[in-house]
């Protein structure tokens, strides 16, 4: 009898789903809106984990009762108790005909990227948090919510950088520069004071359309805009503190580091400077070995497979 394994990916922006069998081949996957329920509501959850199960599972033609065991991760998970209760409870409405485990989107990131072993893992995406994970115990720095500034080195982070940047050279204290004309006619401002219009109140500062603006920092940096890197410089200096600190917290003298999340595709200008920042720390910083939704599956497996070379090359031929 061949066992069944569920891994969710649930991020500020997308949910991942894939379904694998006992030996890590890939059977199927599935891709919906964001499960984190300060944007879906707790039935927005159950919602969302319903569409990606019974898809995953009419692909791999499967019924959700011969999943052995799944792993759902889902952003804010664990930050409030009462929420996460509820977070639980929709859980449980989705899956209520399979074994499964509940946790938040970091665990799952750092199970990929490190591929289930101790150190520090950094995502940066629509937010930012950094986990260090030893010994089954788990500590974050950074993520103190992006209304109050935080989540340092984010897409949101430096899109909101942008907006200051775009604000300052319109009113004189920068000097204008590509950056003021490519922002207002990228967003087709007829005047300067249409950002507030388009972001207040137009997309009431909607965390995920804010982010998207992360883009055109990375189009003007391309095209060798100062601003624009400087932005990303700092992003780099921010996400670089959060590894520092928690490097400083580890009691390992030789601790493994890494990351995810789709910040760090701006990599001459936001990999580069924080490896070389990290390096005078002597962290090194290796490219991850998953993807998120992988360690979901990675999650899934404990207490039921051991992963060895042979699962993990069969995980490897997966691309999305």
């Amino acid at each position: 009898m061949n066992n069944y394994f569920l891994g969710v990916d649930g991020g500020g922006t997308k949910t991942k789903f894939l379904v694998c069998d006992q030996e890590g081949h890939i059977l199927s996957s599935s891709i919906q809106s964001t499960c984190h329920y300060l944007q879906c509501g707790f039935s927005g959850i159950t919602e969302i984990l319903n569409l990606g199960v019974k898809e995953c599972c009419e692909k791999a033609n499967i019924q959700p009762s011969m999943i052995t065991n799944a792993f759902i991760a889902c952003a804010g998970y664990g930050d409030i108790p009462e929420d996460s209760q509820q977070i639980y409870e929709s859980v449980k409405r989705a899956c209520k005909n399979m074994t499964f485990q509940v946790g938040n989107d970091t665990d799952n990131a750092i199970a990929g990227s490190l591929c289930g072993q101790d150190g520090i893992h950094v995502i940066s995406g629509t937010g930012s948090i950094g986990i260090l994970k030893e010994n089954d115990t788990y500590t974050r720095c950074g993520g103190w919510h992006h209304i109050f500034g935080g989540d340092e080195g984010s897409a949101y982070w430096i899109s909101c950088k942008l907006i200051q940047e775009f604000t300052k050279q319109s009113d004189g204290r920068h000097k204008k520069d590509s950056l003021y004309q490519y922002v207002k006619e990228s967003l087709h401002l007829s005047k300067d004071s249409d950002i507030l219009r388009l972001t207040v109140e137009d997309w009431n500062f909607d965390r995920k359309k804010v982010a998207s603006l992360s883009k055109l920092v990375y189009d003007l940096a391309k095209s060798g805009n100062s601003s624009a890197q400087d932005i990303f410089t700092q992003a780099a200096q921010e996400l670089a503190e959060i590894y520092i600190t928690l490097q400083s917290l580890s009691k390992s003298e030789s601790t493994l580091a890494s990351y995810s999340g789709g910040v760090f595709n701006a990599k001459e200008f936001v990999l580069l400077p924080l490896k070389k920042i990290l390096s005078t720390h002597d962290i090194r910083l290796s490219d991850p070995i998953f993807s998120p939704d992988i360690g979901s599956l990675i999650l899934a497996f404990q207490n039921h497979v051991i992963l060895n070379n042979s699962i993990k090359q069969n995980l490897e031929i997966f691309k999305p």
